[in-house]
Formats: structure tokens, sequence, C-alpha cells
């Protein structure tokens, strides 16, 4: 069974049922009216709404004309202004089932849990088409009135009005205003949303759990789990979405998010059930360096831009294959469990007799000392250096620093602006050191595929004005490699000022 995608932009608006629409024809060159057409919608989520949370729609729609009807996942785009952006992916099927590439995209938000009927509109819909001159069909008017059939607010009747937008080109602004001026107000809120009144619960990617000095370690670890699930989530199903060429963005911070939630783990970890850690860590470091391996592929090619066509096609061969080897990662049932366990985990925390930390105890008082082990941690690690330091040295250094800035990031709620200035000249080490460790790995690569050393331009052979490119390539990732090296001894210089590490002194701050 084959889907279909297409790009929808469009304006709502909440409209008194009883209120009669301007004619159009004077803002627009041509308006065509359609026959109306009766929709029969049913909305689907797991009973804990977790399609809801990612800001996910799932729908199957059925009209006179359309048979068994057809199901659509309506996915959102980050957009500003008041055009709603979305793409809708559309399979076509009953409704006792939900197409089988449609369960695959959202296998890592339902997991175990079954999707089930929420609620049923009833639609009875106008349609009017909008023409800029004779032909061009710019905008497509919708007068939908809805009934609501069960649900909290079943027999609920109301009106929306959607503008869509068909010629990109075309923002519809004098429409907008002429609806606006007849008492249509313009909202983002959507259907499903009326009729289950879900307008307290909006939908949100990340989890802020609401932590100050009051708060016990069990909510700052709670807190970092949920944070760290969500944003795992908030990309699994985009990676699952683009399986074949999964985007840059959604690859870095779904890995971003398991390097974090293992440091978490090890920093805040303490109070937790040790066995139930250990394997948590160790499954979010198997899937992290799946993830790592599309994610260097990504550094890479960054990195060569201006590389040869030779060049970057290897580079996208081998992105590829890593990208085959994290769809299976993500189809696997070890990666599923993980997801429900970090879930699980973070509503109600796997606390166990061989803890080391009181889920009760106030934090204020046990993160400074959590939190200066890992400063000490990456002190001791500089001073292993010697005066020409090995890469490997440096993105040791690296690692710990990064954890350092993910253990200040999470004391930050509760200690306050002492701890967001240590994360900030942590994060300035960090990011110098990721400069040299891209720059090193580049020249690595470049010297394990092309050869050690560049050949003379003047030699006939393709292959052989290859490695020469290859060479000049490596020469600049050099420079970048010595640039940083000199840079982050400044940074580390600033990141051991007294005023970022007075507050890791004593285990009483807060304390109150």
């Amino acid at each position: 069974m084959g889907y279909g995608t297409t790009e929808e932009r469009e304006v709502k608006f909440a409209v008194p049922i009883g209120l009669p629409l301007p004619d159009l024809r004077p803002q627009v060159g041509q308006t065509e009216r359609l026959p109306a057409s009766r929709l029969v919608t049913a909305y689907f989520d797991t009973a804990d709404g977790r399609l809801w949370q990612q800001g996910l729609t799932l729908r199957h729609r059925t009209t006179a004309e359309d048979g068994e009807g057809l199901w659509t996942l309506k996915v959102p785009h980050r957009s500003g202004g008041r055009a709603l952006e979305r793409t809708e992916i559309t399979w076509p099927g009953p409704r006792h089932a939900v197409p089988d590439e449609g369960l695959a995209v959202l296998r890592g938000l339902v997991r175990h849990e079954p999707l089930r009927r929420l609620v049923t509109l009833e639609t009875t819909r106008q349609r009017l088409l909008i023409r800029r001159g004779s032909d061009d069909v710019a905008a497509e008017l919708d007068d939908d009135l809805v009934r609501v059939v069960g649900g909290p607010r079943d027999g609920l009747r109301f009106r929306q009005v959607e503008l869509e937008l068909l010629d990109r080109r075309w923002k519809g602004r004098r429409i907008v205003r002429t609806l606006e001026g007849v008492g249509a107000h313009v909202e983002r809120e959507a259907k499903v949303a009326k009729a289950m009144d879900l307008s307290a619960v909006p939908p949100a990617t990340t989890a802020v759990r609401g932590l100050d000095r009051r708060s016990t370690m069990g909510d700052v670890l709670s807190s970092a789990l949920g944070a760290g699930t969500d944003r795992l989530l908030e990309h699994d199903w985009r990676l699952r979405l683009a399986k074949e060429d999964p985007g840059i963005e959604d690859v870095h911070q779904a890995r971003v998010a398991t390097r974090r939630l293992r440091s978490d783990l090890k920093t805040l970890g303490g109070l937790l059930d040790p066995v139930w850690r250990r394997h948590v860590r160790q499954d979010l470091e198997w899937c992290g360096a799946v993830l790592g391996e599309v994610r260097d592929a990504d550094v890479l090619a960054e990195g060569l831009e201006g590389a040869p066509p030779a060049i970057r096609r290897t580079l996208a061969m081998q992105r590829a294959a890593a990208a085959r080897r994290l769809a299976e990662v993500l189809e696997s049932d070890r990666y599923v469990n993980l997801l429900d366990r970090l879930h699980a985990g973070s509503q109600r925390l796997p606390v166990g007799a061989g803890g080391t930390t009181d889920a009760t105890e106030r934090a204020g008082a046990v993160l400074p000392p959590l939190v200066r082990t890992r400063w000490r941690a990456m002190r001791k690690e500089v001073r292993r250096l010697g005066p020409d330091p090995m890469p490997a040295q440096l993105h040791r250094i690296r690692i710990k620093a990064k954890q350092l800035r993910y253990a200040a990031e999470a004391a930050a709620p509760v200690v306050g602006s002492p701890a967001r200035r240590t994360a900030t000249a942590a994060e300035r080490v960090q990011t110098v050191l990721g400069h040299h460790h891209d720059a090193v790995s580049a020249e690595a690569w470049l010297r394990s595929e092309w050869g050690e050393e560049p050949v003379p331009a003047s030699s006939p052979s393709p292959g052989a004005a290859l490695s020469f490119e290859a060479g000049l390539l490596a020469a600049g990732v050099r420079r970048s490699r010595d640039e940083a090296e000199r840079d982050w001894r400044r940074a580390w210089a600033e990141l051991r000022r007294p005023k970022h590490r007075r507050w890791l002194q004593s285990s009483r701050l807060h304390k109150r």
C-alpha cells in the first residue's frame, strides 16, 4: 500500500454558526462555488495522548465519493504567523485498521499502547474556490459546520472556516481582513482540540517540569529523564518518516538526547536502582553509537563542503549505509523497550535499595557536590596533558566538559545564575574542542580514503588528481585543528575562574 504526501498551508477562523460570510469577489478576481460535501472524520490516539503531545493528529475520513476512506497523519511545521503549515501523509484504507505504514512511523511514540478512536466529527462543508484572474486557483475557502459524536463534548456543534492557501506566493491578507471585519476570528485550534476540549493541554515537544530552590533530587531527576525522553521522541518519528535519508538536525538532536540522558544518569542517578540504570545507559550508548555514525558523516560533509564530487559521493554512500543501520535500530524491540523504560522511569523513578542518594533530599544541598565531581574529572584530564597533547587526550577533555555542562544545566533551575554561568563556560570549551575533534576526524578520513600524502597535480591519472585534492583538503582541516588547539586553553582559563566554581564548594548551598 502506497502513501501520498502534500503540503498544507491554511488560516483557520472561529465563526459564529449563524454569521453570513461576505461576498469575496470584490477582493479577488473570481470565485467558484463547488458542491457541498459531507465528511465523517474519526480521530485516533493513545489513551494518554502521545500523538497530541507531539503536535500530531491521526484521522480517518470518509465522504460520499471515496468509499472505504482515507487515513491522514498531519505533521506540524515550525512556523510563525497566522497560517498553519503542515505536511499531510495519507494512506487509503478502512477505519477498522490503521495502515502498517502509518504504524511504522508512529511505533516509537505508540510502542505497546493501542491506538483508539477518541471522537468522531460529522461535518457539512461548503466549498469556495478563489481565483486570481480567470484560471489560477489561489485558495479554497471551506466553511465547516461540525457536530461532535462521542467524547467529552458529545453533541457539541461549532463552525470553523479554513482558508487553504494553494498558491505559495499568495498570502490572502485581504481575505483575512475581510473575514475579520464581519466577526470571524483567526485561531490555531484544531477541530479535534475543540471536540475533545484540549485547549488546556496544548501540544508540546519538551516536557517542562517546574523546578526551583525547594525541589528535591527526585524532582530534578524526573525532570531530566522527562526532558531527555521527550527530546528523543520528538525526533524519533521524524527519523522513521525519512528513514532512507534522515534529516541532519533530527539525527543530531536524537544523538544529543541519548548522550545527555547517559550523562544525567551518571551524574544524578545515584538514587536509582543500579541494575536499571546500568541497562538503560548501555542501551542509550548502543543507540547513540549508531546515530553517531550518521552524524559523523554529516559533520564530515559539512566540513568538506568544497570537496570534489567523487569525495562527496563516497561520503554519501557511507551515510546511506549508516542510515540503513539506524533504521534497523529504530525497528528493533530493544530500542522500543528502551523508550518504554525511559518513559516509565520519568513518570515513576525506579528507586532501588542500592541507590546512594535519597530522592527526598533537597536538591540545593546535593547538586553542588555532584557537579563538583564532574568539574574534578575534567580538571584531572587537563592536568595529565603535556606540552603537546594528543588528539585523543583533547577528545576526552571535550567529553568531560560536556558532562560538566550537562550537570550544571541540570542544576541551574535550582541553583540559579551561578550554575548557568558554569554551564556556559563549559560549553565554550566543549565547542572549541568539538571543532578540533571534527578537524582531526576529517583529516584521518581523507588520508584513509584517498592516500597518506598528496601526489603532484601534474600526474595524468584521475585518481592522482583526486588524491591531490584530498591532500589540499587535509591541509585545510589541519589548519582548523591547529587553531582549535590554540583556542581551547583560553576557554579553559575562563572556565577555571573562581566565579564559575565558587558555588561548587558548599553542599549547604540553598539548604533552607
